[in-house]
């Protein structure tokens, strides 16, 4: 996408034809108590209802992350935004996103740091694969009253999720190893980055947000696939 065809970086609003205008994340129930706690036998009041940041990316987006550690650091970060607990303007502002996209790019940073034995057993573990697991329930199915579209939509869902679930069951201390180094070398995400931001909102990062997370020491600059590529364009 030339830069003739994005919208200005200022705008404080998804433009009505970016990819990230349709995909809103969406509401899953999140346990308030103990894991073992949440099941179908126990009273519905010990959860509620969650909206895990998903960085306005489709499924297809997500498939796309093939950097394993990359793709579970995302979910990770995402469950740990509540955007029932952010300001209802939040989701259509990209200075908003351009926080998340950049406060992710150190988050990753300092999760790649960790032994990968430990950081496998991180997103092995019992607690990770439930809340992974109801962010990708079905719960706008009520809002399909074609039966042949319901079939269609849990069926294509359940194959997204599923495609997933094998990529992070897939992660191993030495797979996980390679992944980090990968991440390291490139200082910063391989996929979920401004270039990732640009085609998803048509626009680039809010110049003023940028700055606010630079004089906090939030902003690590671009990662270097992000910088050659840019270059690259700059050269032609």
């Amino acid at each position: 996408m030339s830069e003739s065809q994005l919208y200005s970086a200022y705008r404080r609003s998804i433009a009505p034809d970016a990819d990230a205008f349709g995909n809103f994340p969406k509401e899953t129930k999140v346990c308030e108590i103990t894991e073992p706690m949440c099941n179908d036998y126990i009273k519905i009041r010990n959860y509620y209802m969650a909206l895990p940041y998903n960085f306005m990316m489709s499924d297809s987006d997500w498939i796309s992350v093939r950097n394993t550690v990359e793709l579970a650091t995302a979910i990770r970060f995402g469950m740990e935004w509540d955007m029932n607990k952010q300001a209802d303007v939040a989701l259509t502002d990209p200075a908003f996103h351009t926080q998340m996209y950049i406060r992710f790019h150190k988050y990753l940073m300092q999760k790649v740091m960790y032994d990968a034995t430990q950081l496998v057993a991180e997103f092995h573990s019992a607690a990770f694969t439930a809340r992974f697991l109801s962010t990708y329930a079905f719960d706008d199915l009520k809002e399909l009253r074609n039966v042949e579209t319901k079939r269609e939509f849990i069926k294509k869902s359940y194959e997204q999720a599923k495609k997933l679930k094998e990529q992070i069951d897939k992660l191993n201390p030495t797979r996980a190893s390679i992944d980090m180094a990968l991440i390291n070398e490139n200082t910063g995400p391989l996929h979920i980055n401004r270039e990732m931001f640009i085609k998803l909102f048509k626009q680039d990062y809010n110049p003023k947000m940028v700055q606010i997370l630079k004089n906090e020491g939030v902003y690590l600059g671009d990662s270097k696939n992000v910088q050659f590529n840019q270059v690259n364009k700059n050269s032609r």
